[in-house]
């Protein structure tokens, strides 16, 4: 009896050992594979559907991923190094401007777009340009430049960096979700069986996180639909003559953290600022970010308290501090791990207090 309660114990506490290494190993891997979990979630009923048609599962598997691939992966690849390739041009053109421009060029220039003699007296403004020209603005200039560059370099390097790391990532992230979506179902049955609840119970749980990620794969979709055609609407409003175009990188952009929509009408209204007219500039600087970002939190908890049945204000938190405690793929996690807690707790009142 000692021996077989000691067996018991050594073989649990060997088994909880190894399983803390294998989670240390997987911490590299851990985001794509995440997102691979999320995708297979995604992708299983057209997964289900497949398989009907095609006996062997490693052909819709197959399709799946490379469906993935080109419409998912390429161009999120591309628009992630566009964006990175326009702050660093952004940067130095910025760079080059302060360097070959006297500061009282641009305050004048700033005078006389908005008309600020209209509401400020000549003495103030003699005041503001004569601290222009003080040692001490110009110190702040100049710790601005040499910051400037820094990160001119930085994004330089983390270029290259950025695409290696997107390759891998990518890799990761194509063949966990090849081999899930052919043999998930064998997975989850095999984890299933250790997992100390009711049948029913554990399915119930797998039934909240489906039905979450899927919510939240809705509620994406639908504010990049959203930002995309508000975020048209104001570059048409502005002046901007591709503006439907400038709505679809929008809608792509939405996708793509950590900047989202605004990757793209934050450079599009520097753009007008410098060559356009200053009042479209700050229509549309207003407009990004009161309706077009404001959207995101606005509109995904909304759209997923019709697949959630959990209050609007618990979404609304679980969204955002997942977003913050784990980056993008916080988005799915935080609302995964609200419900799962919801339905334990429900599980527990039914099992346990009744």
């Amino acid at each position: 009896m000692e021996k077989e309660r000691f067996f018991r114990y050594f073989l649990l506490a060997s088994t909880f050992g190894l399983s803390l290494v294998v989670f240390y190993m997987l911490l590299p891997f851990l985001t794509p594979i995440l997102w691979a979990l999320i995708f297979s979630f995604v992708l299983y009923p057209i997964n289900s559907k497949l398989k009907n048609y095609v006996r062997w599962r490693t052909v819709p598997a197959m399709i799946l991923t490379i469906f993935i691939l080109l419409v998912i992966v390429i161009p999120f690849g591309v628009l992630g190094a566009v964006v990175l390739n326009q702050a660093i041009e952004f940067l130095s053109m910025l760079l080059t401007v302060v360097q070959t421009h006297t500061y009282q060029e641009y305050f004048q220039e700033l005078v006389n777009r908005l008309g600020l003699e209209r509401f400020i007296k000549q003495e103030d403004l003699r005041r503001i340009s004569e601290y222009i020209e003080s040692e001490e603005f110009k110190s702040f200039v100049g710790n601005l430049i040499k910051d400037l560059t820094q990160r001119l370099l930085q994004l330089s390097t983390n270029m290259l960096t950025f695409v290696s790391s997107f390759l891998f990532k990518s890799f990761v992230f194509l063949i966990t979700l090849f081999f899930i979506l052919r043999d998930g179902e064998k997975f989850a049955k095999f984890f299933e069986r250790f997992i100390p609840m009711h049948r029913e119970d554990v399915h119930e749980v797998f039934n909240t996180v489906y039905k979450t990620v899927l919510a939240t794969a809705y509620g994406a979709v639908a504010v990049g639909i959203v930002q995309g055609i508000l975020s048209a609407v104001g570059y048409g409003i502005a002046g901007i003559k591709y503006y439907p175009l400038l709505g679809l990188i929008t809608f792509f952009a939405s996708f793509v953290p950590p900047f989202g929509a605004a990757a793209v009408w934050v450079p599009t209204t520097i753009y007008l600022f410098a060559t356009q007219s200053f009042k479209s500039g700050i229509f549309l600087l207003l407009w990004g970010a009161l309706v077009v970002s404001a959207m995101d939190n606005l509109i995904r908890p909304l759209i997923m308290k019709v697949g959630i049945q959990m209050p609007y204000i618990v979404l609304f938190f679980a969204i955002v501090g997942g977003l913050i405690s784990f980056g993008f793929v916080g988005i799915f996690l935080g609302p995964i791990i609200f419900t799962a807690v919801f339905s334990l707790f429900l599980i527990y009142e039914k099992r346990i207090l009744k």
